[in-house]
């Protein structure tokens, strides 16, 4: 597992931009020197969907899923 907290949010953010305006991951793994399995990564958390009117990220979904599986299994326990 990578260590993320090595890049700023702004060079992620930038990565990302990049990739989602057509650089593939490889040219951006040449160019920044970093893993394209990372570029990926990235953009794929940073992908967005609209909950009623309200845009998440990928990653905020992924984290309230983790926080609704622990409650139920606390609530299970009761």
């Amino acid at each position: 597992m990578t260590n993320d907290s090595r890049y700023s949010k702004e060079f992620k953010d930038s990565i990302i931009d990049l990739y989602q305006e057509g650089g593939s991951s490889q040219s951006l793994e040449q160019e920044f020197g970093m893993a394209s399995t990372t570029v990926l990564k990235w953009a794929h958390g940073a992908q967005k969907q609209m909950i009623g009117d309200t845009i998440y990220t990928n990653n905020d979904i992924k984290k309230g899923n983790d926080i609704l599986k622990r409650a139920a299994v606390l609530l299970a326990k009761t």
